[in-house]
């Protein structure tokens, strides 16, 4: 039942080519998952559990014609052969994204590379005859393993790269030795990174911050190496943690003086298992600081045992009365927030920022303290925070055509919802409406906190647009549990559905609220 290796070649790349669109779109989602095949397959599961009648269909039809290819003569096998090659244009269905690929030259060597092995697998099951027909009918998992193992043949190599861009962000550190401000946190970490770099920055001296949400240890390489100069004599450095020794690797060649803690909250309990074992993550940054640094975190923090366990630099406790800074008298306006900022050595001032939402007054605090522990006047800081630009996407309120619209669409996370939602409630409107997906990568917490989300929408919310049926089916039912009318939920396949659906449910003088917006690996199909 063989076939001559030319024609199993002809075949295993005509089989290639026909699911081009397939190979794209697996590699997409993988370059969106940091090219970890740990993140691939749950991305993969989703997919496919989104598709199963389609890919039960082709894998039906790929194993008829292998048994088709088995019984017919040699003259004829070629051609259920050849139908098989061609059952990915058949049964494609389209990758739901909002972005596209960027060819990396790391993408480039995995795509060719898992390319190869693909092909390799088609030639050797075409070779056999009926097995090339039985892997046309598997092609999605084909590429999924082909990609993850060339990630893990590649490990050596992009290993020995990491070190070689972590030795050259480290030397050019060296040029100017700034003082560097490290700052984690299971949320908050780009706003807390943006008010201190605001806050710090002077004339003449520009203060260095890693852009956007640049927070792995290459993505700091690549922020220090394209961007920090001798001119540079602060460094703020944000650290994400996706998995254990991130942020002790990125202190490795940052040696930060100065660190914050924003917050240890569920964000990613799905990857680490528990909050202590977050904390534990987080706290690298803490055991990175010596004995002449100093660190903030809020006393009433997650975990603060776990995290002052490793801290050999001094705690500067914020948050509370007694703590060496806290806030008071918090009054909330359309234009933003007034509040009192007080110190146990008898600091007194008000301040005005132009945003809303208690969670980021806490990284303004925790950026106030360390730039009044580094010497910044109080009264020049309160000039500074009036003007203070926030993070993309975390609570912004802006106003179009009559109707208010908070965009926290880069809020994850059951606390940072729960504020938003309070936000909703106090501003002026006719209407609130909440449009969201619920939350990811919560692990075991993950239904309750969704059921929760809906309950506490219930009590604010007039309308509630829900974005994809099986991602928020846990809010739709904390929504029923409060008993909210179930008339007022609206349930979507997309943001993009949630649009157009707006102006039916929210008109001029309505408070809108967008709360969170998922990775593309996570949108479910229409």
């Amino acid at each position: 039942m063989t076939l001559p290796i030319w024609q199993a070649a002809i075949l295993a790349v005509l089989g290639m080519a026909a699911g081009a669109r397939q190979f794209q779109g697996w590699m997409y989602l993988f370059q969106l998952d940091e090219y970890l095949p740990s993140r691939l397959w749950p991305s993969a599961r989703r997919r496919l559990a989104a598709i199963w009648r389609w890919q039960l269909a082709q894998l039906l039809v790929g194993l008829a014609l292998a048994v088709l290819a088995a019984v017919v003569g040699q003259r004829l096998r070629p051609l259920p052969l050849l139908l098989a090659a061609l059952l990915p244009l058949v049964f494609f269905r389209q990758f739901r994204a909002r972005s596209h690929l960027t060819w990396t030259s790391r993408a480039r060597r995995l795509a060719a590379l898992a390319a190869v092995i693909c092909v390799l697998a088609l030639l050797a099951g075409f070779a056999g005859g009926p097995a090339g027909a039985a892997l046309m009918g598997l092609f999605d998992l084909l590429v999924v393993l082909a990609l993850s193992l060339a990630a893990v043949l590649f490990q050596p190599y992009e290993r020995a790269r990491r070190r070689r861009f972590m030795a050259l962000a480290e030397a050019r550190l060296a040029t100017a030795t700034p003082l560097v401000v490290g700052i984690t946190g299971s949320y908050g970490k780009t706003t807390t990174k943006m008010f201190l770099a605001q806050l710090l920055e002077r004339d003449g001296e520009p203060c260095f911050f890693t852009p956007e949400s640049y927070n792995t240890t290459l993505g700091v390489c690549r922020a220090i190496n394209e961007g920090f100069s001798a001119e540079h004599r602060v460094a703020v450095i944000e650290m994400g943690a996706y998995r254990p020794g991130e942020i002790a690797e990125i202190c490795s060649f940052t040696h930060p003086r100065v660190g914050i803690v924003t917050a240890i909250g569920l964000m990613h309990l799905e990857r680490f298992g528990s909050r202590e074992r977050i904390a534990q993550a987080k706290a690298e940054l803490l055991a990175a600081l010596p004995e002449d640094g100093f660190a903030v975190m809020p006393s009433e923090i997650a975990e603060g045992d776990v995290l002052r366990r490793s801290l050999r630099a001094r705690l500067v406790p914020v948050g509370l009365p007694g703590d060496r800074w806290w806030l008071e008298a918090e009054r909330l306006s359309p234009e933003g927030t007034a509040f009192r900022l007080r110190g146990v050595q008898g600091e007194d001032a008000w301040f005005q920022v132009p945003f809303h939402g208690r969670h980021l007054l806490t990284d303004l605090l925790c950026a106030l303290a360390v730039a009044l522990e580094l010497g910044r006047p109080l009264e020049t800081l309160v000039g500074l925070a009036a003007q203070l630009r926030g993070a993309p996407h975390r609570l912004q309120v802006s106003h179009a055509n009559g109707i208010t619209i908070i965009d926290d669409a880069y809020n994850s996370n059951p606390t940072g919802a729960a504020e938003a939602l309070r936000v909703l409630g106090a501003l002026p409107g006719d209407r609130r409406v909440l449009v969201t997906p619920g939350f990811i990568e919560l692990g075991p917490e993950q239904e309750q906190s969704m059921r929760e989300l809906g309950r506490q929408a219930a009590a604010v919310c007039s309308h509630v647009i829900l974005v994809g049926p099986r991602q928020s089916a846990a809010v739709a039912k904390g929504l029923a549990e409060a008993g909210f009318p179930a008339e007022r939920v609206s349930v979507v396949p997309s943001l993009a559905g949630a649009q157009l659906l707006l102006p039916k449910v929210a008109g001029r003088g309505s408070v809108v609220l967008f709360e969170n917006d998922l990775p593309d690996s996570y949108l479910e199909l229409a």
